[in-house]
């Protein structure tokens, strides 16, 4: 295989600002499922708990 057929990824024609921008977005993206994520197991521990209380 030649080297110009490598498959590869292309350099980012994005400024600077733009960068910044989507690492900033990409990481408030990973801080909004994590805290779905956070309330969720919330929620089950619960009703788990609601239900230990509430069978006995």
């Amino acid at each position: 295989m030649r080297p110009e057929d490598e498959p590869g990824l292309a350099p980012s024609a994005d400024s600077h600002g733009q960068k910044l921008t989507k690492a900033r977005a990409g990481r408030g993206l990973v801080l909004f499922i994590a805290g779905v994520a956070i309330a969720a197991l919330l929620l089950y521990l619960t009703i788990v708990i609601y239900a230990g209380i509430s069978a006995g």
